[in-house]
C-alpha cells in the first residue's frame, strides 16, 4: 500500500498553487470538474496533493502536516531561500535522515524528508 494523495483545505487557492508549485517544486495538473474549486499537484506524474477551496480554516486544520519524501535536497533549499519560506531542519535520532519543516498558507506544515544516504 502507499499513500495516493493528501487533500488540504486553502483560503486562498491562487497562494496555496505557488506554495505547491515554486517553494515546495510539485506541478499542477489535471483535476476533474467537480463542484468546487481546487487544484491537484503531482510529482513525477503522480499525484500527491489535492486542494480544495474553502470559505474559511477553522482551528489549525485537519491534519499537523504531510511528509514527502524523494526531493532534491539542495533544489529545495536554494528554493526556500529564494522565496524567503518559513522552514527550519532537524536531523532524526539513530537514522540521521534529514527533516525540512517548511510553513506554508494556512496553518500548513510540510515535512520535506531526505534519507541519510542522500
Amino acid at each position: 500500500m502507499q499513500i495516493n494523495h493528501v487533500q488540504v483545505r486553502a483560503t486562498d487557492l491562487e497562494k496555496m498553487t505557488l506554495f505547491w508549485t515554486r517553494v515546495i517544486g510539485l506541478e499542477q495538473g489535471y483535476r476533474p470538474p467537480f463542484n468546487s474549486s481546487g487544484a491537484w499537484f503531482y510529482s513525477e506524474g503522480q499525484p500527491m496533493i489535492h486542494v480544495v477551496e474553502v470559505g474559511d480554516i477553522i482551528g489549525s486544520g485537519p491534519f499537523d502536516h504531510v511528509a514527502i519524501e524523494g526531493a532534491d535536497y539542495r533544489q529545495l533549499i536554494s528554493r526556500l531561500q529564494q522565496h524567503r519560506a518559513d522552514y527550519r531542519e532537524t536531523t532524526v535520532p539513530a537514522t540521521g535522515d534529514r527533516q525540512v519543516f517548511v510553513a506554508g498558507p494556512d496553518g500548513l506544515k510540510v515535512e520535506m524528508l531526505f534519507r541519510q544516504e542522500e
